[in-house]
């Protein structure tokens, strides 16, 4: 009668088990190298500075997906929102973070376009920050 204990252990990190795995799995097929151009490093204010024709063309060129937009727009109005009402912040970063939550401009990475990716209305988010930079300035 043979048991579990009569059977060799099988050793599953062992050399043998990676041999045979190696050689079950399909080999991955090299493509040519595309010709390689230096890459660019964008500020931040040069994304924001961008139309929406360049930021397509970025987009064309996989070099920003529209998750890194999607992200880098929810990333925008959280970090401007916090400049808000955070102590350290100087005067100027203020105002220009209070211009940007007032501005009624449509472009990429304004006010409005950041609420509306995160699905809020940007008339509410105004008013609320409105509210909370009054109850901070008491």
């Amino acid at each position: 009668m043979k048991t579990a204990l009569a059977v060799l252990p099988l050793d599953l990190f062992g050399e043998e088990v990676i041999l045979r795995r190696r050689w079950f799995e399909r080999r991955p097929v090299r493509k040519p190298a595309p010709a390689r151009q230096e890459p660019v490093q964008l500020g931040f204010l040069d994304i924001l500075e961008m139309s929406d024709e360049a930021l397509e063309q970025l987009r064309v060129h996989d070099d920003i997906s529209d998750e890194y937009v999607e992200w880098l727009r929810e990333y925008l109005l959280k970090l401007t929102l916090r400049q808000l009402v955070h102590p350290q912040v100087s005067e100027l970063h203020r105002l220009e973070a209070v211009e940007w939550v007032m501005s009624d401009e449509v472009h990429p990475f304004s006010f409005k376009v950041c609420c509306a990716a995160l699905q809020a209305d940007h008339e509410d988010v105004r008013e609320g920050v409105l509210a909370i930079m009054r109850k901070h300035a008491n």
